[in-house]
């Protein structure tokens, strides 16, 4: 599940504190721009999670076999 948080302001994502042994970085990207960065599955199911954002609509995606990557 995705739940929408919201939209963060600048000071909001300056106050984000990582984990360091899980994170070491923070970006905040127009959706076009991840696209180079993530595989494209990853990547189908941020369109999907901003689609259904942007139109109120849920969206399904299936099960990916993630043993096989």
């Amino acid at each position: 599940m995705v739940f929408d948080g919201g939209r963060l302001t600048a000071e909001q994502i300056r106050g984000i504190t990582l984990d360091p042994q899980e994170h070491d970085e923070v970006r905040v990207l127009p959706l076009a721009e991840w696209e180079a960065l993530m595989p494209a599955r990853d990547f189908a199911r941020l369109s999907a999670v901003e689609e259904a954002r942007r139109t109120g609509v849920a969206a399904y995606l299936g099960t990916w076999d993630w043993g096989n990557e």
